[in-house]
């Protein structure tokens, strides 16, 4: 029933690292993004050099928010979390629909049309100072609200 829907999101986010979001059960949202962004960063200096090519305005963007340091690679790796966190961010509610399904899906939880749209609804209002347990507790909510109709 998710299987559809999970890989549909997990192509639309595969630039983003927003299928990582799924590695997580706990945590707030921008928390978690910074995570991700940070896990992502290159180490390699080759692989920072071919990223910063074409990606001056996130160093740019960077360097005036973080401000200046006198590291080449530090400036690109601060751009390059910039960059993956902006794109989380710029996604999120796609990347919090991911892990909604994949809680669904994991702890079979079935749901009707109406009570996905529900779901998709309240992801729309979230914002990143909200907890994914609020997710996880609203798709346990749909399982109880099932069992009760049993």
């Amino acid at each position: 029933m998710y299987a559809e829907r999970i890989n549909k999101l997990e192509k639309l986010l595969s630039f983003t690292h927003g299928h990582q979001i799924t590695d997580y059960s706990d945590g707030y949202i921008c928390d978690v993004f910074s995570e991700i962004a940070d896990s992502n960063i290159d180490i390699y200096v080759s692989d920072l050099f071919e990223w910063g090519k074409s990606n001056f305005e996130y160093i740019n963007e960077a360097i005036q928010e973080f401000g200046s340091n006198p590291d080449i690679i530090k400036q690109i790796q601060q751009g390059q979390f910039l960059c993956y966190e902006q794109e989380l961010y710029n996604n999120q509610n796609d990347v919090l629909k991911l892990y909604a399904y994949n809680y669904l899906k994991d702890n079979e939880i079935k749901t009707n049309e109406d009570q996905l749209e529900e779901l998709e609804n309240y992801i729309e209002d979230l914002d990143s100072s909200n907890k994914l347990e609020e997710i996880s507790s609203y798709c346990d909510d749909i399982n109880k609200d099932q069992e009760m109709e049993i």
